[in-house]
């Protein structure tokens, strides 16, 4: 068998892959010879591969919107809402969102401003020219023809007018004085009296008495309606475990009070994200009571028109100033926790109570069955008592005294006039029924804590019926509430 001939093979596949280059213009490389020994050449290690060098083109995969073409959008886990992160999105998310609608707001009313500036401008224009036409008015023809009567020189008209003189002084010495009754006198200074109240009551409220109205509003308000945030701190003083919106409308000659749970569940940045944690996460004064006002304004819809602040010895004061409170106790309350220097100890049934008393029946919980929202309910019917036992004639004595404890010892955004306006307010509305209400949900285990999950429709039912100072009704859009 005759021996292969590899290197002329090899001679020749060189020479048709050159020939192959050419036609294609290309340079063929030089073929290595496999013959021919070559050092081996050390390989370069590999270097591990890192996130950077993967590079996927998600466009392929994702709409604009962030979500698969063909996918379903699952909203995030109650865990994932839990997470700074995702909550410090949603507060940028909603803060934009109340941007918008305040510059609105400022917008229509520097428009209704200019409005009003105008058409006032007018009115005093045209006010202007018509005094200025009318200043010197011609006589009535009944003056102007007394006036011609007096100025005869006649002898029959002289005549006439000396008879009609002595005819009148003849009538008024024939005259006899009325009798006096019985009891004039009482009825004229009864009367004088109840002009004086009635000229006091109307300087009170134009002079002195002015409606409180949040700055950033929905709108067009109902006549005469405002709410006020009433707030109550335990003995450490930086958890609110009070809350109520107290509502007057005097156009329907109504008050309400509607509770708000300390266990509320919020969004927020608080460890414990409950609505009593805000006035002491903010540490307490104005930054709290703003820190809670925000919170409020989000789950109701609306900022309220103003607040109270009091602590537990100004709410002792106040109601021993006001002379206590008849209140009928629902059940007994006995109870001692040495730790916090507390001591419960009243039966039930009605009784008049005292401020210490009082604060007993406010601060007491153990004993209902649901507890805490027992304890609300109790401190609701509590403050209607309360109210309409002070804003009767016998407690209007004590309210001088009651007002200067409260602008004095107390955190308000209220001044003495719009205080002024409250009390008289609830003097007009104190033959009506008192509403009250807690903003309705369900209590609820998450992570371990006990929360109170508000029901967004439910709310937005009770703010409406009882408290809302607007025209515009609040819708579930308006209200920013976490269920989870």
């Amino acid at each position: 068998m005759d021996d292969f001939d590899v290197q002329g093979k090899d001679r020749e596949l060189d020479a048709l892959l050159s020939e192959v280059k050419g036609l294609l213009g290309e340079d063929a490389p030089e073929r290595e010879d496999p013959m021919e020994d070559t050092p081996p050449q050390e390989e370069a290690p590999e270097e591990p591969m890192t996130a950077d060098d993967v590079n996927i083109d998600f466009e392929k995969f994702y709409d604009a919107a962030g979500f698969p073409d063909d996918g379903i959008y699952t909203p995030p886990t109650a865990y994932e809402q839990s997470k700074s992160a995702y909550q410090v999105a949603r507060r940028a998310e909603y803060e934009r969102e109340r941007e918008a609608e305040r510059e609105a707001r400022d917008r229509q009313r520097v428009a209704r401003d200019r409005e009003e500036e105008r058409v006032m401008r007018k009115l005093e224009s045209r006010n202007r020219k018509t005094a200025e036409t009318v200043k010197n008015p011609p006589r009535s023809d009944e003056e102007y023809a007394r006036w011609l009567y007096e100025q005869g020189v006649e002898p029959e008209t002289e005549e006439h007018r000396e008879l009609l003189r002595q005819r009148e002084q003849e009538q008024q010495t024939v005259k006899k004085p009325p009798k006096k009754r019985r009891g004039g006198g009482f009825l004229k200074a009864l009367l004088a009296l109840a002009l004086v109240l009635a000229v006091l009551l109307g300087s009170v409220h134009f002079v002195v008495a002015r409606q409180p109205q949040a700055e950033d509003g929905l709108g067009a308000r109902k006549a005469g309606c405002s709410t006020i945030l009433i707030a109550g701190t335990d003995e450490g003083g930086y958890r609110t475990d009070t809350m109520m919106l107290f509502s007057v409308n005097r156009a329907t000659g109504s008050m309400s009070l509607v509770s708000i749970p300390r266990d509320t569940l919020i969004y927020c940045e608080y460890s414990v994200p409950k609505i009593n944690s805000a006035y002491g996460w903010a540490s307490g004064g104005e930054a709290g009571m703003e820190q809670l006002l925000l919170r409020v304004e989000e789950i109701i819809g609306f900022r309220p028109d103003g607040y109270v602040l009091v602590d537990l010895s100004v709410f002792e004061q106040l109601v021993d100033t006001m002379g206590g409170v008849t209140f009928n106790v629902p059940v007994d309350m006995h109870y001692s926790d040495p730790s916090q220097n507390l001591t419960i100890d009243l039966s039930a049934g009605e009784q008049h109570l005292n401020g210490e008393q009082a604060m007993q029946v406010v601060r007491f919980r153990s004993g209902y069955a649901m507890q805490d929202l027992g304890r609300v309910e109790t401190q609701r019917a509590f403050l209607s008592a309360a109210i309409r036992q002070w804003t009767s004639l016998k407690g209007l004595v004590h309210l001088p005294a009651a007002l200067k404890l409260v602008l004095d010892a107390s955190k308000t955004s209220l001044t003495a006039r719009e205080l002024v306006w409250l009390c008289e307010s609830a003097l007009l509305c104190s033959r009506g029924e008192i509403q009250t209400r807690t903003l309705p949900g369900q209590s609820s285990y998450i992570a371990g804590g006990s929360y109170y999950v508000l029901d967004a429709a439910g709310v937005c039912e009770t703010i409406n019926a009882c408290c809302n100072p607007y025209e515009q009704a609040i819708a579930v859009s308006n209200l920013y509430i976490r269920v989870g």
